[in-house]
């Protein structure tokens, strides 16, 4: 058999290969397919790499729109809240407004005894009507809210004997349920 393995090496004019050459081929086609594997993976990795950079990049740019979404809706909301309280504020007018006048009159005499003022509410109408009276001293930083209830044409008091001494500047905010407010200030 090796005469003929010569012997075709002959008859194709090379040199004759041996074995151990043939082995030295084969390892050096092994290592140049594994060099071009490793070629391959290390290009592959690379394409992974821009790939993850450009998915990150792109995650990046979608969190600042989330971002820049969360920006616009919290300011549609504040500016909601506002519009409703601006609504809301419009409507306690609107119901204040289309309320009747408050059958109460309101006037400031000196005390007969004492110090300060009396203010003096009277009812103007023929029912019976429940207060609700707030004097304020914007001087002093204080006020004092008083409940009263005064009769068809009658009419009641505040100053010194009802624990309030009513001075020039103070103002009364007198209010009932169904009727504007009066707002009146002591001379």
């Amino acid at each position: 058999m090796r005469r003929m393995n010569e012997s075709l090496s002959a008859a194709d004019g090379g040199e004759p290969v041996s074995p151990a050459s043939r082995g030295s081929l084969g390892l050096i086609a092994a290592f140049l397919l594994v060099t071009a594997g490793a070629i391959g993976a290390a290009a592959y990795a690379g394409w992974l790499g821009q790939q993850r950079e450009l998915l990150q990049a792109q995650l990046a740019q979608s969190d600042r729109k989330v971002l820049d979404l969360r920006e616009r809706l919290t300011r549609a909301e504040v500016s909601l809240q506002e519009k409703q309280a601006a609504l809301a504020t419009r409507d306690v007018a609107l119901a204040e407004a289309t309320q009747p006048d408050l059958p109460v009159r309101v006037s400031f005499r000196p005390a007969w005894m004492g110090q300060g003022m009396v203010a003096t509410l009277r009812n103007v109408a023929a029912q019976p009507i429940s207060l609700m009276v707030e004097v304020r001293d914007p001087s002093a930083h204080r006020s004092k809210s008083f409940a009263l209830d005064i009769g068809p044409e009658g009419s009641a008091d505040i100053g010194h004997a009802q624990g309030w001494l009513v001075t020039s500047g103070q103002s009364l905010k007198v209010a009932a349920s169904g009727y504007k407010s009066v707002l009146a200030f002591a001379p």
